[in-house]
């Protein structure tokens, strides 16, 4: 494994070595105040120079070779050192903006100018004209005295020249307008034709080697991850080699330009910025699905929400805006580095696989991007070494993937051998419960078709009350199928107080462990009809002990049920006759006793009144000679205009007793059940009123009855037909919920249909659709709190048959309801008035 390392380290930097051109050893000289002598310097033998040192610079102007030739030349700025931005340069104490315009010259003293001579070029900032001996040599972009007329561009190139002289002239004009610094930042070479193509060839291969390692590593590591997706590190890790990819070919020679030539400046430099700003959070991600324990998270999701955040800045902004991040992102990356380090350092400690090879490669990248750092700030004059540094990291991760496929294929060929061992000893085991199960199956189909054949139901449900198993005679019962029931809750196909009563009984039976027997569930039917089942429950477990539902037997006795409350009622109406029959002697004894002082107070009082009238003229004759006096504690003239209508109350009340006295006696009046009377519905309707009129008054102020006119007389029973009529109207004032609500009651002839109808309309609270159906249905109430048993409209229903009629029901809750009794009529013999109360 050693010897692997050393390789893994040594051939990469051996392949550098040899592919670098600057390593000479003769120190080139560099240009002092303008002037670069190299009469001492063979370019056979030393090789190129670069053409660094202090240049003229003539700020704000754009000058030519013929400017220099006037008798008055231009006035000189100061030297600046070059490469370099201008941003650095102080003038008048203060340091020159980035945008801006300047003229660069130098003047080079040459031994030997008889061979053939090459600059190459990499990028001015940002738009350049180069001239040579007062000849314009290239021209990049366009260099303008502003923004509106300079176009930025990067083109690095080689130019070839001859010279005859042993003196060149060089000139840069540069423009910036775009970028936040300006000025010939990169170095430019001189040097023999010859030898500067082969530095620029070998760069070539040089970097197209790099680029098609870093490609192919890149496609590899997305195809690994396209086959496991699970595991994201490949993911992470082919974004990172894309990236670095796409900075070699934007950043140096800058291979972009060449292959795509037509492309705006300004995309080719947001491509250069996002290759950086986007790989640094794809390398932490990466680090962090390797050494996911070492990591933390919120680190490295800060790192890289940050790098999304510049790269929307490079996105959406100019590069004159954007390309002012650069340093804080420099710093950004500078602490992810750090980061880097601290994460391989910890896995190496803690012994995790491949740590020590990851940490090796991880520093010759951190080194390698400190260095593009540093020469992106013109700080050192290297070059873009980032990809050549992310090649020998390639080369440790390729270590650590083969690392990694060979435990994978040991610990493989050790589980297949496993797995071979627990085949052969699980085998028979496998034969035994296959045959178990087949009995079991057949055990649990015999177990099926005896369910299925009961004409009880059988159900199971889980913990929560879910269906899990139903018999057909259960399906039967509900009026479901088994698909709709399985699954179903419990609560759905039985009413709220079953529902209640089913959760505790299976809690008691889930805390007992001990069965419940015969209790008793109100079922709702598909079709909404209501259903009693007797139901045991029992608890469901599973092979070790633990509770997994519940199951038991119903059986459907709505029948049962039916039968014992028409016995009830049976039982209810013989108690309710008696209770007739001894409130009719009740009535018959009170009567009397009530008939008699009453007759007295009905037959005197006309005689106090006329002796009241004849004891008149005496009265007022007195009063008229003494004035007013006192009669029973009362003033004459107060007591001469009560004393009539006192007499006069007292009659009314008095015949008032009569008639209620009256309609008592004919209220319990032994029931013949002769349907042949003729009956006068207007009459009977007044009867009913009278005997309830005390709670009419109570239950509403807004009460009216409308007595229809010529209305004939039917053949029924007078005294059930008032039963009728009470129960109705007693109903209707037990729903008003208050005295201001109305109670409206009317009679009507319906000559078309030959029917009598009867109103009775109240404004009180209504009743629910779903009981609408059942209010005449036996001990069927809405007043349980009370007292009421559900006895009346039953009867009142039965008693409007016998006559041949029907009663209906119209209902709106919180508006109130219509109850109408349609009773038909034979023969037309008498009509009565109507009259409106």
């Amino acid at each position: 494994m050693l010897n692997y390392l050393l390789f893994l380290i040594i051939s990469p930097l051996l392949l550098f070595a040899a592919c670098r051109y600057d390593f000479q050893e003769k120190i080139p000289p560099k240009a002092v105040k303008g002037v670069l002598d190299l009469t001492d310097w063979d370019f056979k033998r030393d090789g190129p120079v670069n053409l660094s040192g202090q240049y003229e610079f003539y700020w704000k102007q754009h000058l030519k070779p013929m400017d220099f030739s006037k008798a008055t030349p231009p006035k000189k700025t100061g030297f600046i050192k070059v490469p370099g931005y201008w941003n650095s340069y102080k003038l008048e104490g203060k340091n020159l903006p980035g945008n801006g315009y300047a003229t660069y010259r130098l003047k080079i003293l040459l031994n030997d100018p008889k061979e053939p001579f090459s600059l190459k070029f990499l990028s001015m900032g940002t738009a350049f004209n180069a001239y040579l001996n007062e000849q314009k040599i290239c021209s990049v972009g366009t260099a303008g005295k502003d923004r509106e007329t300079t176009a930025p561009r990067y083109f690095p190139q080689v130019i070839d020249f001859k010279v005859e002289t042993n003196q060149i002239e060089i000139i840069f004009q540069v423009s910036n307008f775009h970028h936040r610094r300006g000025g010939p930042r990169e170095v430019v070479l001189l040097g023999h034709e010859k030898e500067i193509r082969e530095i620029k060839e070998k760069r070539l291969k040089f970097d197209l080697f790099l680029l098609g390692s870093i490609f192919i590593m890149a496609l590899y590591h997305l195809g690994l991850f396209t086959f496991r997706k699970k595991d994201r590190s490949p993911l992470y890790f082919s974004i990172f080699c894309f990236l670095v990819a796409l900075r070699l070919i934007t950043t140096g020679e800058r291979y972009f330009i060449h292959l795509f030539p037509n492309t705006a400046w300004e995309l080719m430099i947001k491509l250069e910025y996002l290759s950086f700003y986007l790989a640094v959070p794809a390398f932490i991600l990466f680090m962090q699905s390797l050494f996911y324990l070492e990591t933390s998270k919120r680190v490295s999701h800060f790192i890289a929400v940050l790098g999304c955040a510049f790269s929307c800045a490079v996105v959406f902004t100019p590069a004159r805006v954007f390309s002012h991040t650069l340093q804080a992102y420099q710093i950004i990356t500078l602490i992810a580095i750090i980061y880097g380090l601290y994460v391989p350092i910890v896995a190496l400690i803690r012994k995790r696989d491949g740590a020590f090879v990851f940490l090796l490669g991880f520093i010759i990248l951190a080194l390698t991007a400190i260095n593009d750092m540093m020469y992106a700030e013109n700080v050192i004059q290297t070059g873009y070494f980032a990809p050549f540094g992310l090649f020998i990291f390639i080369f440790s991760q390729a270590f650590i993937i083969s690392l990694r496929f060979s435990k994978a294929f040991k610990t493989s060929e050790m589980q297949f051998k496993e797995l071979k061992e627990t085949y052969q000893a699980y085998r028979g085991e496998i034969i035994d419960r296959v045959q178990a199960e087949e009995a079991l199956n057949e055990s649990e189909k015999k177990y099926k078709n005896i369910l299925s054949s009961i004409e009880d139901g059988y159900y199971e449900v889980d913990l929560s009350g879910n269906v899990t198993f139903i018999n057909p005679a259960f399906c039967k019962h509900l009026g479901y199928s088994e698909e709709e029931l399985v699954g179903m809750n419990n609560r759905q196909f039985m009413t709220e107080d079953t529902a209640q009563k089913v959760f505790k009984t299976f809690n008691e039976v889930y805390r007992t462990g001990e069965p419940a027997l015969a209790f008793d569930w109100e079922n709702v039917t598909k079709d909404g009809k209501s259903k009693i089942v007797e139901c045991s429950v029992a608890l469901i477990r599973d092979s070790r002990g633990q509770p997994t539902g519940f199951r038991g037997v119903g059986r459907d006795i709505t029948e049962r049920k039916q039968a014992e409350e028409r016995e009830r009622l049976h039982q209810e109406q013989l108690f309710q006759a008696s209770k007739m029959v001894a409130l009719g002697t009740l009535v018959s004894g009170v009567a009397h006793e009530v008939n008699n002082p009453n007759n007295f107070i009905r037959l005197n009082t006309p005689t106090l009144l006329e002796a009241w009238e004849s004891i008149i003229p005496i009265l007022e004759e007195y009063y008229e000679k003494n004035g007013d006096f006192i009669i029973g504690g009362m003033n004459y003239t107060e007591m001469r205009e009560k004393i009539p209508i006192l007499f006069s109350g007292i009659l009314d009340g008095s015949k008032r007793i009569m008639q209620i006295v009256e309609d008592l006696k004919k209220f319990v009046r032994k029931d013949t059940s002769d349907l042949t009377q003729s009956v006068d519905i207007n009459a009977v309707l007044k009867s009913a009123i009278s005997l309830i009129s005390n709670m009419i008054k109570k239950s509403t102020s807004h009460f009216s009855v409308e007595y229809g006119r010529d209305l004939p007389v039917l053949s029924g029973n007078f005294q059930r037909l008032e039963q009728v009529f009470i129960n109705l109207i007693q109903n209707a004032c037990q729903a008003l919920p208050d005295s201001k609500s109305g109670l409206f009651v009317s009679t009507s002839w319906d000559e078309a249909m030959n029917n009598i109808v009867v109103k009775v309309n109240d404004e009180g609270v209504g009743i629910p659709s779903e009981s609408l159906a059942q209010i005449t249905d036996p001990f069927f109430t809405t007043k349980h709190d009370s007292g009421g048993v559900g006895l009346g409209l039953s009867i009142s229903s039965r008693i409007v048959e016998e006559h041949g009629g029907r009663m209906t029901f119209v209902s709106e809750i919180g508006k109130g309801t219509t109850a109408k009794i349609i009773l038909p009529v034979n023969q037309k013999n008498h009509t009565l008035k109507g009259i409106i109360e």
